[in-house]
């Protein structure tokens, strides 16, 4: 038996959950020479990776070889710590809990950020809608619709509900992403019929979610359909960018350096015409998101949270 494409699935310490349409899961370990291969990253080897694996002696597999990947999503939260995900993927689904917990508007803006760094498209997915009004779903979907993104809603507790989202997953490779107790597991679940994911309640006192996806793992489904469900984060650090590769991440920022007459300039000056739009054009919400997100370039040990959907920011509520 020669070697087999296959994608990697879990991770386990030293050992990989690896999946092909032939042979299905199944167990494997790196080739020596893998293991001793030097890399920036925390793992060489992240799910999502197409990989080349062939059969042991015993029933273990062993990867002799990464193909060279598409894209990958990155955070990175401290100096020299980066962490790749995953990789491979069609399309990076940003699932943000409209109550119970609420996620912040800033959580949402720094994965737009570090999806559009990477040219993997985004999709908005608001969930528990069924906890707050018509009205308010209507303008949440609306804000970040005329900013040019894919946005849609769902209720994790019908069915009906969920079903559109087919539409957006069938035959891509999507990466599930939030804070905890935004309904990963669960949408999961429902989408494949079956429990496939440990689910927990919201915290009643303090109304943040607890952690029960404790590793990164792919779920392959009909179709050619993945997903990939992740650890809930309470934070997506964005150290690896740089401050333009973040100033221009704001599409409405894009626009106005678009008509930039300076082409080589983008030294973010005070008569930069981009920050000539943030201090007095840019939505609230929007301008403090970007405040707090080059705050923490400049301040990389500070974690600020300062950014809530509240009547006090934004004139939409």
């Amino acid at each position: 038996m020669g070697k087999e494409l296959f994608t990697i699935a879990r991770i386990f310490g030293a050992y990989y959950e690896i999946y092909s349409e032939a042979t299905s899961y199944a167990l494997a370990v790196l080739k020596g020479k893998l293991r001793l291969k030097n890399s920036n990253e925390r793992h060489p080897f992240v799910v999502g990776d197409m990989i080349l694996a062939e059969k042991s002696s015993g029933e273990e597999w062993v990867i002799s070889e990464r193909l060279e990947r598409k894209n990958y999503l990155t955070r990175k939260s401290d100096k020299g710590d980066s962490h790749v995900l995953c990789a491979n993927l069609d399309q990076v689904a940003i699932l943000a809990s409209c109550k119970d917990p609420e996620t912040k508007p800033g959580f949402i803006d720094r994965l737009l950020a570090a999806s559009y760094h990477t040219e993997i498209p985004p999709l908005i997915i608001f969930t528990k809608k069924d906890l707050v009004s018509e009205e308010e779903i209507t303008d949440r979907e609306t804000y970040y619709r005329e900013l040019g993104y894919d946005v849609m809603s769902v209720s994790l507790l019908s069915e009906e509900s969920i079903l559109p989202l087919w539409e957006k997953i069938r035959g891509k490779r999507t990466f599930l992403c939030g804070n905890s107790g935004v309904g990963k597991s669960t949408l999961m679940n429902h989408l494949h019929q079956k429990t496939v994911q440990r689910t927990n309640l919201v915290s009643g006192s303090t109304k943040k979610g607890k952690h029960t996806t404790t590793n990164s793992f792919a779920l392959f489904l009909e179709g050619n359909t993945v997903l990939i469900d992740s650890p809930g984060v309470k934070e997506w650090g964005i150290l690896h960018l740089t401050p333009n590769e973040l100033w221009e991440s704001f599409p409405e920022l894009r626009k106005v350096k678009e008509g930039c007459q300076e082409i080589y300039c983008c030294e973010l000056g005070s008569e930069c015409p981009m920050r000539k739009y943030m201090d007095e054009t840019m939505d609230e919400t929007r301008k403090k998101s970007l405040e707090s997100m080059i705050e923490s370039l400049e301040n990389p040990y500070r974690v600020t949270r300062r950014d809530h959907w509240s009547k006090a920011v934004t004139k939409r509520y």
